[in-house]
């Protein structure tokens, strides 16, 4: 039974496995940095716009003209929120196909390392048998 073992657990096997899985970490632990700074970026240009929009909304002006500065700034937040949500939409998208194509990516590599792992496997337990 013990004799077994080291075809069970081959350590080639085991370090490519442990080296698939260390590059699929780094490819994702990339596409979540750059989707969280992409998102930094779209949120900070947010922010700068708001509180723009807040400056002429607190501009000094005559009475009457506060309920026309008051519209104006409603209408600018509401395309700001709009064009903000369309922004993060699309890095979220950008994210989920980078995250798509490296799990692809990882999967195709993980079915020719079981393919090899089973047909190595294989051929040794024949290989005895024929001896």
């Amino acid at each position: 039974m013990f004799g077994a073992i080291p075809n069970v657990c081959n350590p080639d096997l085991a370090k490519g496995g442990l080296a698939s899985v260390a590059e699929y970490n780094a490819k994702i632990g990339e596409v979540a940095l750059d989707t969280a700074e992409k998102s930094n970026e779209v949120l900070s240009a947010s922010t700068r716009k708001a509180l723009g929009n807040m400056r002429e909304l607190t501009a000094a002006r005559e009475p009457s003209a506060y309920g026309e500065a008051f519209a104006g700034f409603m209408q600018a937040q509401m395309e700001l929120a709009q064009s903000t949500t369309a922004a993060l939409f699309e890095v979220a998208q950008a994210a989920g196909e980078q995250v798509t194509a490296v799990s692809a990516g990882a999967a195709e590599k993980a079915e020719t390392t079981v393919k090899k792992t089973t047909n190595a496997a294989a051929a040794r337990k024949t290989a005895p048998a024929a001896a």
